[in-house]
Formats: C-alpha cells, structure tokens, sequence
C-alpha cells in the first residue's frame, strides 16, 4: 500500500549529503558487565563499520524545543528527515560534523519518510 503522503519530491530540493556509519561490536568477548563497577567488560570495539553515502534533509531544532527536551537536545542537535531505514546507535556525518541516531519517528504508515533525532558527537577534519 502506498503512503497516504509522499512528501519525496518536495524535500528532493532541501536534501544534502550525508554518511550513515553502521558497525557490529566484537562479541568475541562477551564477559558481562561487572558486578561492582557496572561496566562492561567485554570488547567495546566496533567492527566492521559500513559506510553508506545518502541524501536527506538535516533540520536544527528550534530554542523552544531545546528548551522544553529538559537538557536532552542542544543546539548541536539535529533532527535528520530520510527515507531509508537506519539503526538506533549509527553514526552521521554531515559537514564535519558526526552525530549518533538516537531516536526515529516512523511515519512510514502516513508518508515516505522517517524522522530521525541525532546527537552531536564529535566535530572532526
């Protein structure tokens, strides 16, 4: 069944690239966590890590939004609209920047798009 709002020609002229990093951590190492810190003691390291280079509209968030998420937006923050599928965890890169997929709002049943929250990781180049 077809999207009951296909949105795909008009965010065409708002699309810029990006690089969605996906990666698998090494379970060669599955210790667990310890029981007294807390931490993880299995291996950490992502492997792996597959690049895809795509096209999708990055969106800051306004003041009003920062301010009412309760310290869990910043401006750094951005909100990625995309029409493929991406997992909670992967990394974007859009000018120099690289942000972590935190969240998605799936409008898949009403339109051609997902809506994606992204945190600010690192500034990098």
């Amino acid at each position: 069944m077809a999207p009951l709002f296909e949105f795909g020609d008009m965010l065409q002229d708002y699309e810029t690239d990006i690089q969605i990093i996906t990666t698998e951590n090494d379970k060669s190492n599955n210790g667990g966590y310890d029981e007294e810190t807390g931490e993880w003691k299995g291996n950490k390291t992502p492997i792996n890590p597959k690049p895809i280079e795509a096209r999708g509209v990055m969106l800051p968030y306004s003041a009003n939004e920062i301010y009412q998420s309760g310290g869990r937006l910043t401006q750094q923050s951005r909100q990625l609209i995309i029409n493929m599928d991406i997992p909670s965890k992967a990394e974007v890169v859009h000018d120099n920047q690289k942000y972590s997929v935190e969240s998605k709002t799936g409008y898949e049943g009403f339109a051609d798009f997902s809506q994606y929250e992204l945190k600010w990781v690192s500034a990098f180049g």
